[in-house]
């Protein structure tokens, strides 16, 4: 049977909200002391249901490299915000300004939905959506039509703004 890709799209809609991935470069002993707490300290059962490590592996010529993605997001906050992605997600970002000025979403995929589905919403809580204003983390959806793809945020119930 083959495996299935699940995907999700994220889009950041607010005035200089900016997304980058960076990987930061950890020791083996850490690396390794990770993996030994996490496997020691977890059941069979625990070990099923949070399956999240962090670490990734990439072998060079210098030999095993362990690193760490972490998800910079920038939502209208005074400090830059970190997400450790976990092992088994794949987070596609624009690259340049133009098209991260021009929304185009964040691309979220696994072959795992659940884990998936659970990474997105803790991605959203940084910045639930605002009902005045509309900016925010949204869910969308990707359509692709003559003109060319169009993504459409979920719906969010806008309250009106109270003129005196």
């Amino acid at each position: 049977m083959k495996p299935s890709l699940f995907f999700l799209n994220l889009r950041l809609s607010g005035i200089g909200f900016r997304a980058y991935i960076v990987k930061k470069v950890v020791d083996n002993e850490v690396a390794a002391r990770h993996i030994a707490k996490k496997s020691s300290n977890e059941t069979s059962s625990q070990l099923k249901q949070s399956s999240r490590s962090y670490i990734h592996q990439s072998s060079d010529a210098k030999g095993e490299v362990n690193y760490i993605k972490l998800l910079i997001l920038k939502v209208g906050q005074s400090a830059l915000t970190s997400y450790p992605i976990p092992q088994g997600i794949n987070i596609f970002c624009p690259t340049d300004q133009q098209q991260q000025a021009d929304n185009q979403p964040l691309l979220l995929t696994s072959d795992n939905l659940q884990l998936l589905t659970q990474v997105a919403a803790e991605i959203k809580s940084y910045r639930k959506p605002d009902p005045y204003k509309g900016s925010g983390i949204y869910l969308c959806d990707r359509f692709e039509t003559d003109q060319g793809e169009i993504y459409e945020n979920e719906i969010i119930n806008r309250k009106v703004i109270k003129k005196k």
